[in-house]
């Protein structure tokens, strides 16, 4: 799908704007800008399924690594709000690791979804 690949370059632009902001308003910029990343990605998956490009299997193991991704951004907003109510080094440690584990499932669920969303054109 055309629409999952433009989606990707945004993510990209958006990230280059994120960059240059605070880190405060970078994390809020980031989680929001991954979870439309994921909205995108299940959505994407969601229609094709609708449409029979996508199998059962794939479709469980879509929303299972969605799953895993909407834990872990959970886990970021908790540790970006107590970073911002509390501040600190180690808090903002926190959230930084948070938001790896964030990107790392967030990476998992595209890197199943691409090939399939690919093979779909």
């Amino acid at each position: 799908m055309r629409e999952a690949r433009s989606r990707l370059g945004l993510v990209l632009v958006l990230l280059l704007v994120v960059s240059c902001a605070g880190f405060s308003q970078s994390a809020y910029k980031g989680l929001v800008l991954s979870y439309h990343t994921y909205d995108g990605v299940l959505s994407s998956m969601g229609s094709l399924y609708k449409e029979g490009k996508v199998s059962e299997e794939q479709k469980a193991e879509a929303i299972k690594l969605g799953r895993v991704y909407a834990k872990a951004h959970n886990e970021a907003v908790g540790a970006l709000a107590t970073y911002e109510e509390a501040g600190g080094e180690a808090n903002k440690d926190a959230y930084k690791v948070a938001a790896v584990a964030m990107g790392d499932a967030l990476s998992a669920l595209i890197a199943y979804a691409r090939p399939i969303i690919e093979r779909s054109e």
